[in-house]
């Protein structure tokens, strides 16, 4: 494939890989050195690679917060190498792994530190981290839920702009996501995998699972509603990019389109769009009784803003939104608004 490929996916995501972390710098001098879509893995996991090494060079002369910084770099890093790749699963696969090395390396060195915990669902373990504010006694909890080929590790950003309001921590990859998507692919019940998580926090005595919310970005904006209609557990949501329904999948960004058939195990865009009928909040929005902020843009082409509007309109809670006519998915050339507001909404709702 051309070079156009990788210009396409740069200009369509670049405010995410800022927003996310990505330095300025970095991205300008990636987007230079991949000639094609083929080595876009190869280049990502050498900037990855270089941070890391930077990392761990740090950390052997106990500069834990420099080492901390530079190995959650590379785990991005290594996200973004094989993020929305589907040409090579062994590719995939290995650029995989080494993220979720390198995360691991870091997670202990950040404040607060990030615990690696496990929680049981259909015979097998999904991964996840537990964070918990320092000097704050049984603190609410946020769920952070991401969307397609969204992780755990790449959810730092907001991870961090809880701890620091106080709030308490759980990342995890459901099925589909992450680490689990070489276990389990994607599932219609996927709900049922966040309350396994709920189930999980109950058993945390450090939190107050009394005040649990959950901020769901881009699937997630239709997990998070649903969770919220289906589970008295959830106090407040976010849909990150609100998703009623996905019934326009046969329309939305080509790489895009190619991951949701990957994740589903389809064959093609037919049978994943039959798959994703089981995206639909139709007779679930109206349950909603608790607070829900939803966060979209007009522009966007993965989830119209129709979506948003219809999920507004049923939701028998209190609704806040932050919507932008002419931001693109998730707002992320909004990140420095979006991102504090949604923790502040945890923080006051919870």
């Amino acid at each position: 494939m051309s070079k156009q490929r990788v210009e396409s996916i740069i200009d369509q995501g670049v405010h995410r890989f800022l927003a996310d972390g990505v330095h300025y710098r970095d991205l300008l001098d990636i987007r230079a050195a991949i000639p094609a879509w083929p080595q876009w893995p190869e280049v990502w996991s050498r900037f990855a690679a270089a941070a890391e090494g930077r990392g761990v060079d740090a950390l052997a002369k106990s500069l834990t917060r420099t080492a901390a910084t530079e190995l959650a770099r590379a785990a991005l890093y290594y996200h973004y190498a094989q993020n929305l790749f589907y040409d090579d699963e062994r590719i995939k696969r290995a650029t995989h792994d080494r993220k979720v090395a390198a995360f691991a390396r870091a997670a202990p060195l950040l404040d607060p530190p990030l615990e690696r915990v496990e929680i049981a669902f259909d015979g097998i373990m999904l991964p996840g981290y537990l964070r918990v504010p320092r000097g704050v006694r049984k603190p609410a909890c946020v769920i952070l839920l991401g969307g397609l080929d969204t992780t755990k590790e790449d959810y730092l950003g907001v991870n961090d702009l809880c701890a620091a309001r106080g709030l308490a921590t759980l990342a995890f990859d459901g099925p589909g996501q992450g680490e689990t998507l070489f276990r389990m692919r994607w599932r219609a019940d996927f709900e049922r995998s966040i309350a396994a998580v709920l189930d999980y926090l109950e058993t945390r005595s450090e939190i107050d699972s009394a005040r649990i919310g959950i901020i769901g970005r881009s699937t997630g904006g239709f997990y998070a509603p649903k969770i919220a209609a289906l589970d008295a557990r959830i106090r407040a949501a976010v849909a990150w990019g609100a998703m009623y329904h996905l019934r326009n999948l046969a329309t939305i960004p080509e790489v895009t389109r190619e991951g949701f058939v990957y994740v589903c195990g389809s064959r093609d865009v037919g049978a994943a769009l039959e798959f994703f009928r089981c995206i639909d909040l139709e007779g679930f929005a109206g349950r909603i009784t608790c607070p829900l902020m939803v966060v979209h843009g007009g522009l966007d082409t993965i989830t119209p803003i129709d979506n948003a509007k219809r999920l507004m309109a049923e939701a028998r809670g209190p609704v806040e939104a932050l919507i932008w006519d002419d931001s693109g998915h998730c707002c992320h050339d909004r990140a420095h608004i979006v991102r504090p507001a949604m923790a502040d909404f945890m923080l006051r709702r919870l």
